[in-house]
């Protein structure tokens, strides 16, 4: 990652914590400026407005699940060790801490961006779920989903069971975020596969 990189993610990151911590509305760029070590004219030099700046946050969300999730399936043989990938990888980048609020404001600050991005991270998002989806059906194919489980409700509800971490664990908490999001992969692998496939709850 080059310098300027560097000073962006810091910058994203910087922004993602004072947006989730006031919200949108409140939030100002002086606030963000400070918190990134910028001045306000330097923040605007990188950032023309607050609403290009959370489109910015979320894009920077977007890549970073999706290029952490790409690799892990890159390790993976079978739709079962794919599924697994995808699923604790996401509760692990929630589950670290300077990355929590980039996933907790897609889901809560959508309605702020203007219309053009939000159709993009919503079409991001969509690609992502049919990821998920694509993978239930691989397994499906194997006989490996639980009986009567349909691969698209299925996808909904883990891709929802993984980001509702991002509304409730504290990284400053008594749980240590490996071992949730261990829990919670195992938990979310439990419900979608038969129950003689103990294997598939090692994460």
């Amino acid at each position: 990652m080059s310098p300027h990189d560097d000073r962006r993610a810091l910058i994203l990151r910087s922004a993602a914590r004072v947006l989730l911590e006031r919200g949108y509305d409140r939030a100002s760029m002086d606030e963000i400026s400070r918190e990134a070590g910028l001045t306000k004219p330097g923040l605007y030099y990188h950032f023309r407005s607050k609403t290009e700046l959370l489109f910015a946050v979320m894009t920077f969300a977007m890549d970073e699940l999706e290029r952490e999730t790409f690799a892990a399936m890159a390790q993976a043989t079978t739709p079962l060790e794919k599924l697994r990938a995808i699923l604790h990888t996401h509760a692990w980048l929630i589950t670290r801490e300077r990355d929590r609020a980039f996933t907790l404001l897609i889901t809560t600050e959508l309605g702020s961006l203007e219309p053009e991005d939000r159709r993009v991270v919503v079409q991001r998002l969509r690609s992502y779920r049919r990821l998920i989806q694509t993978t239930l059906e691989q397994l499906a194919a194997e006989g490996g989903l639980r009986p009567g489980t349909d691969p698209t409700v299925a996808a909904h509800t883990l891709m929802g069971m993984v980001a509702w971490l991002s509304f409730w664990y504290r990284a400053e908490g008594p749980l240590e975020g490996a071992a949730v999001a261990v829990m919670v992969t195992r938990m979310a692998l439990a419900s979608a596969i038969p129950d003689g496939h103990r294997e598939a709850m090692e994460a």
